[in-house]
């Protein structure tokens, strides 16, 4: 159970770091003077108030980074024990979609991009061409959870050398929407301790939903696109592919949106 603070019927505590897990009348339970760290004291705060927390100067600071072109990514990814491909390794991450919503200019249109593989075949070369193609040199690029795209990036950049100096530019200019929600500097009560999407979204943009979709996790797209070639009937194909597009490109207008209620804090 690393990671949770969990309050037990004795009253006797066990400390742990991260996130608290515990009804609100356990919250109330909470000695004053309990040794918790400043993001489980937000935690504890917003959920006895009710109320936002909200750091101003956090949350500039992270905007600051901003710039445009403004382009944001999501990647989806499948696993496979024995590679069916060229230069893998088992179990080793293979990017076989992205979705990619950008902003030319400040105050500009939102337009979208996006790429799918083709079922049963090496979608990674196809993929490169198609990202470098969409992505200019020296835009800001906006990830959530950076370190999971970062190092996609790095490994095409491996496999790709002729595409190399193209992907860590982009690799370079990736910046973290994760890390305000991570820091605290914008919590509310229905995010449940977490700084996930999955959690975020919800709590800030309830209209967006990932559960009218067919498709509404990265584990199930993963397996979907895994076992898409296996289909012999063609519409249940394009059915299943337009679905696959549709979970990818709600992460991406997720973000947007995300995004914009940040800038409206300050």
């Amino acid at each position: 159970m690393s990671g949770t603070l969990l309050l037990r019927p004795t009253k006797k505590y066990q400390r742990f770091s991260g996130t608290l897990l515990l009804r609100r009348s356990q919250f109330e339970d909470i000695p004053v003077d309990y040794p918790l760290s400043q993001s489980q004291r937000f935690q504890v705060e917003a959920e006895l108030t009710g109320n936002e927390i909200i750091n101003k100067e956090g949350i500039k600071e992270f905007l600051d980074q901003v710039s445009y072109p403004l382009y944001f990514l999501d990647f989806e990814t499948f696993q496979q024990a024995v590679p069916q491909f060229d230069m893998l390794r088992p179990y080793e991450q293979i990017p076989f979609q992205y979705s990619l919503h950008y902003i030319e200019v400040e105050g500009g249109e939102l337009k979208h991009s996006e790429f799918l593989g083709k079922e049963g075949a090496d979608p990674r070369n196809e993929l490169v061409k198609s990202l470098v193609d969409n992505i200019p040199d020296e835009a800001c690029i906006v990830t959530y959870n950076s370190s999971f795209e970062k190092r996609i990036i790095r490994e095409l950049t491996s496999k790709f050398p002729q595409h190399s100096n193209r992907l860590m530019n982009i690799h370079d200019n990736i910046i973290d929407l994760m890390v305000p929600f991570q820091n605290k500097y914008f919590y509310k009560p229905e995010m449940k301790g977490s700084y996930s999407i999955k959690y975020v979204l919800p709590a800030l943009v309830p209209e967006l939903s990932y559960k009218e979709l067919e498709i509404s996790g990265g584990g199930q797209a993963s397996e979907t696109y895994a076992s898409l070639h296996l289909i012999k009937d063609t519409s249940e194909v394009d059915r299943t592919r337009k679905n696959l597009l549709e979970y990818c490109k709600l992460d991406t207008l997720a973000m947007v949106k995300i995004m914009r209620i940040l800038e409206e804090q300050i």
